[in-house]
């Protein structure tokens, strides 16, 4: 939807109308997704299970991945400071996390300090940002250079005119990272700036891994496994294409850096 908005604004002459459709469209997908917010209401035995998982990155892993991982961890020697960037407006991620409503302190499950979660996009009941991730992505050539219609649709800049800060603590998050964790994002082109920043991390930093749960509800079932090392090579070199990483600039370690948890592994759900 993102990008077809910067493709439709070719049709749109005026930036007033432009203005007007924008501020319709959030109003109308913000009712839309409060609808769909208020359907989820998750038990506590699959809140539990979340947790549980969302602390465990090793728990889906197969045992050379893991030792791979752990190994690394050691390492590292990392601190389990979790900082979530989520892209998604809805409460979602808070209803499985916090057992109850929480203020901007910490939370604490076993020893790892979960940090409160930053909706990067926007919230429900909020200003949510629907956009593109450069001016580039703009069909029409004098909204491109208007910093009016701008401040409205190129993401960084729409946090910018907000006064947030929301892109330069999430850039420190992953130029920090020691493991970044990537699941439930369709990895799309109005938000390339964050897989560039991330390939551009696990590029020139070797204390640095990636987990990925992709999306591939009938790529392997048990009964076939031998299939998993085929689709792990291509997802990595997917996710690589994505993250704009030749592959003659690839670090010769990185396979042992990024980690495919496939479908059947039944993360993150009951």
């Amino acid at each position: 939807m993102e990008i077809a908005l910067g493709k439709f604004t070719s049709k749109i002459k005026n930036p007033n109308d432009f203005e007007n459709l924008y501020f319709e469209l959030s109003e109308k997908l913000q009712n839309y997704l409060k609808t769909e917010d208020n359907k989820f209401n998750p038990s506590e035995e699959l809140k539990s299970k979340f947790r549980s998982d969302f602390i465990s990155p090793t728990k889906y892993m197969a045992e050379p991945d893991k030792k791979l991982y752990l190994d690394f961890e050691k390492k590292v020697n990392a601190i389990h400071n979790i900082n979530v960037i989520n892209l998604n407006y809805t409460n979602t991620i808070e209803k499985l996390l916090y057992p109850k409503p929480i203020t901007n302190n910490d939370v604490i499950i076993s020893n790892n300090h979960i940090k409160p979660i930053i909706h990067i996009h926007g919230k429900l009941d909020d200003t949510i940002i629907i956009g593109v991730d450069n001016k580039n992505q703009i069909a029409n050539e004098q909204f491109s250079n208007n910093e009016d219609i701008k401040d409205l649709l190129v993401k960084e800049q729409s946090n910018l005119a907000m006064k947030n800060t929301y892109h330069q603590t999430c850039e420190e998050f992953i130029k920090q990272a020691h493991l970044i964790i990537i699941y439930g994002v369709s990895f799309g082109e109005t938000d390339i700036r964050w897989w560039k920043l991330i390939g551009e991390q696990i590029k020139n930093r070797f204390y640095l891994s990636i987990i990925l749960y992709p999306y591939m509800p009938t790529a392997i079932p048990k009964t076939k496994k031998q299939m998993l090392g085929k689709i792990e090579r291509e997802k990595r070199n997917w996710l690589m294409d994505k993250m704009m990483i030749k592959k003659e600039d690839c670090p010769k370690d990185i396979n042992d850096r990024i980690f495919i948890i496939p479908t059947y592994s039944n993360a993150f759900k009951l």
